[in-house]
């Protein structure tokens, strides 16, 4: 299957590549051709929708980009012929995967809008999520630790999700996990999703197989075990090694410190997730997002080592003022990101730099400390901005909110959406500059200090 689900634009000159395995099992050819987008919209009944693009289709459905005439919203129409392949049951399987999305409400999960059937095929409409997919974005190359961490954070919260209402993904991989230009973070295709309490393999009772055989866990092979979440947590070891690596970890596979030089940390949490006895791995997918997030602490210094260690001489012990003088403090700066591992790991770079870090999560708590600290006499240097808060005000409104506050405030904005206005002319919206995402820790330093600078010598002159 080329794609199922690929919704935004394409990059216009993709790298060239043979067909991957996460892009479905070999072998699967297109068998049926799809009607065009207007003949689709002329057979949906009482003109509800409007189909615009054809942005994908496989040897199981189609996916075409369209309006949801009536709100007014883009959305995104999957659509699977009913004959297709009667003995391997694929429209069992597309009415499952509808009816588990719409069961499920999770900002990191792509919602199920509408289902139905007209003519000859089943529908299902989904929101529109205009960007690439995380296959499509491998292929330009691998990523960071911290920046596959921040991937695997926001669908773990999504498996999590997923997993309390009963649902099992069956089919984790780089294709199905959806990368926004807003920059927020979408799992896809619950094709194969199963609820525990039913028996689910990787193969149908004619024996063939579902799924992607590379993220299936050991256990979906097996006719006799039943499908808990810990096969999506095997799935997640597979994505992660190959988000860091670019490979997949067959046979004797390298761990990652080895080949990258990173965290040995890392090393255990994936080994652990691809343990053939799922008994040994991570229980959940919290417990899994969890092991991720405490690889990024910084290691403690093991009791005995710092006990073993050669008292420094009396001589030549720092000793008077100087010694217990405090060190400068670089500057006072404000957070607002919704992302708690970014926004920790902002906050541990900025303070050993020497400066002063108040966090929030949302852009009402970030207007509200700011202008809390302005009454106080202990105003921020800098207010680092995230633009895309889903589930609060956002960086824009906070922005203005804070010009109101104090005309001289200084800002930095940031967004996955390069897009953006904000972005593109940060002046035109009163930031003093951009740091587009992702970015790495120097970046972010360089940047801080570089505005910083500008404010000192402005406000230096307004003093004059």
């Amino acid at each position: 299957m080329k794609r199922l689900f690929s919704f935004g634009k394409r990059p216009s000159n993709p790298p060239p590549r043979m067909p991957s395995v996460s892009e479905g099992v070999a072998g699967w050819a297109p068998v049926k051709s799809y009607p065009t987008p207007v003949e689709l919209t002329q057979m949906m009944p009482g003109g509800v929708y409007q189909f615009d693009l054809l942005i994908g289709q496989g040897g199981m459905g189609a996916v075409y980009r369209g309006h949801q005439l009536k709100l007014g919203r883009p959305v995104a129409i999957k659509i699977l012929h009913q004959d297709h392949g009667t003995d391997y049951a694929y429209a069992e399987r597309f009415r499952r995967e509808a009816q588990a999305l719409a069961q499920m409400n999770h900002p990191n999960i792509v919602s199920v809008h509408d289902f139905g059937v007209v003519g000859e095929y089943l529908y299902y409409v989904m929101e529109f999520i205009r960007g690439i997919d995380l296959h499509q974005r491998l292929c330009s190359g691998s990523l960071t630790p911290v920046q596959a961490t921040e991937i695997l954070v926001r669908i773990c919260d999504g498996l999590t999700y997923a997993h309390s209402k009963g649902i099992v993904h069956r089919d984790i991989k780089p294709a199905n996990i959806l990368l926004a230009d807003d920059g927020r973070i979408k799992l896809a295709d619950f094709g194969l999703a199963k609820r525990f309490d039913s028996r689910a393999t990787m193969l149908t009772q004619t024996n063939m197989a579902m799924g992607t055989p590379d993220y299936a866990a050991p256990e979906q092979y097996d006719a006799k075990a039943e499908i808990d979440p810990r096969a999506d947590i095997y799935a997640l070891g597979v994505v992660f090694y190959q988000m860091l690596t670019g490979q997949l970890p067959r046979g004797a596979w390298q761990p990652p410190s080895a080949m990258l030089g990173c965290d040995p940390r890392i090393d255990a949490i994936i080994t652990r997730a691809l343990k053939p006895d799922r008994n040994q791995r991570q229980s959940t997918a919290e417990e899994f997002k969890m092991e991720l997030l405490s690889a990024f602490q910084p290691l403690a210094e093991p009791v005995a080592a710092a006990s073993a260690a050669p008292a420094v001489p009396a001589a030549r012990a720092p000793s008077g003022p100087a010694a217990n003088a405090p060190k400068p403090l670089a500057g006072r700066i404000l957070i607002l990101e919704d992302d708690v591992l970014l926004r920790n790991l902002m906050t541990r770079t900025l303070k050993k730099e020497g400066y002063e870090v108040v966090e929030t999560a949302d852009g009402s708590d970030t207007v509200k400390a700011y202008s809390e600290a302005l009454m106080a006499k202990r105003p921020f240097d800098i207010v680092l901005i995230d633009l895309t808060i889903p589930l609060g005000m956002g960086g824009a409104r906070a922005m203005q909110l804070l010009r109101q506050a104090d005309p001289q405030v200084d800002a930095i904005v940031s967004s996955g959406n390069r897009g953006d206005p904000a972005m593109l002319q940060p002046s035109a919206h009163g930031f003093a500059d951009v740091l587009p995402k992702p970015y790495d820790s120097e970046d972010l330093v360089r940047l801080v200090k570089l505005v910083l600078t500008r404010r000192r010598e402005r406000l230096a002159k307004l003093g004059a």
